[in-house]
């Protein structure tokens, strides 16, 4: 998969952490919240991300801006998600890329729709369970990470400690640098 798109408020509906986030904050947070966790996704996976909602943005908002990685559209003016979906898809498709593109919804005709033209599908539970899998590994790679640092150590700390003097008092242009014994050729 190269391009993910995702059903917006499909997805906000199904996601239990995200519905009670659309309860508590209302459709923004919500929106939020998904299009951070999609753009930490598409970070993790390589891939590029297209997150539709329904209706219009505002009046005087782009139908499509990037953000933090992944593209947000709304549906416009007609207020359907869908027929977005249905037109990348489409569009997908004609190139030839409709192998290299997976749409994430739970309704059920749009998915027949988007199937019909060659194109995966996923619903919004393994799309929820896909993202929390990778950004588990982000955070197991990121511990990794953090553990070799905490164990790896300078080349200084693992010098004799005689050698180490010697080397700072060379930094230092110190006179006291004893010089080893010259090698004598025979």
């Amino acid at each position: 998969m190269r391009l993910l798109i995702v059903d917006g408020y499909n997805v906000i509906h199904s996601w239990p952490e995200l519905k009670s986030a659309l309860d508590r904050g209302g459709l923004e947070e919500s929106r939020r919240l998904l299009t951070a966790a999609l753009a930490e996704y598409g970070a993790v996976r390589g891939v590029e991300v297209t997150v539709v909602f329904d209706g219009p943005r505002t009046s005087t908002a782009s139908p499509a801006e990037v953000v933090d990685g992944v593209t947000v559209r709304f549906g416009g003016a007609s207020g359907s998600a869908d027929h977005v979906i249905e037109r990348l898809a489409y569009q997908a498709s004609q190139a030839g890329r409709a192998s290299e593109v997976v749409v994430a919804t739970s309704d059920r005709l749009q998915r027949d729709m988007v199937r019909a033209m060659g194109v995966a599908t996923m619903d919004a539970r393994s799309l929820e369970q896909e993202v929390k899998g990778a950004l588990g590994e982000l955070g197991r790679d990121a511990e990794r990470m953090r553990d070799q640092a905490r164990f790896a150590r300078r080349l200084e700390d693992r010098l004799d400690p005689e050698v180490r003097a010697r080397l700072e008092a060379l930094r230092r242009g110190s006179a006291e640098v004893s010089r080893p014994p010259e090698r004598m050729d025979e």
